[in-house]
């Protein structure tokens, strides 16, 4: 019969992973946390070009906000790449993504397409350097999530960072 210590050692060490919520913005990848998302709705009849409007969920108004001008600033785009209020027929379809901010509450996150569901191990978050934030002129981002060779990267949203 094997020792508590044999089988100790034959199991491998399972690293923490997180849940995550990963949706496209302009030209790049970014992610929540799991447990902050409520729901995706698609956008109620807002006027093309309206950054912040309201919308209804379970009685309770939210307000919406265009993350990608506030993450952004302003930054140029990259080339090809039009605003997404340039063009109103070739944009993707963009969703709102209801998420619980701990500092602000119920908001509603304007973004360019349908979330996907992602997992990522704890070895997978890397600081972003300050340099390259300033560069780019981006704001409400800090880390990093790197899930393989084959996805893009995603950048952890700080959705309390953004709004003032």
């Amino acid at each position: 019969m094997p020792t508590a210590i044999a089988r100790y050692r034959r199991l491998p060490a399972q690293e923490p992973s997180l849940r995550l919520i990963a949706f496209p913005l302009r030209h790049n990848w970014f992610c929540l946390p799991l447990a902050m998302a409520r729901r995706v709705i698609p956008p109620a009849s807002q006027a093309p070009g309206l950054g912040v409007g309201l919308t209804q969920l379970n009685q309770e108004t939210v307000p919406i906000v265009d993350v990608a001008d506030r993450i952004y600033q302003s930054a140029p785009l990259l080339p090809g790449q039009g605003h997404p209020t340039a063009d109103i027929s070739k944009q993707p379809p963009r969703s709102i993504l209801v998420v619980d901010s701990p500092r602000f509450g119920l908001l509603g996150l304007l973004i360019d397409d349908i979330p996907s569901l992602k997992r990522a191990r704890q070895s997978a978050f890397r600081p972003i350097p300050a340099s390259y934030l300033i560069m780019h002129h981006l704001q409400g981002i800090n880390t990093l999530v790197t899930l393989n060779d084959t996805e893009p990267p995603l950048f952890l949203l700080e959705v309390d960072a953004l709004l003032p």
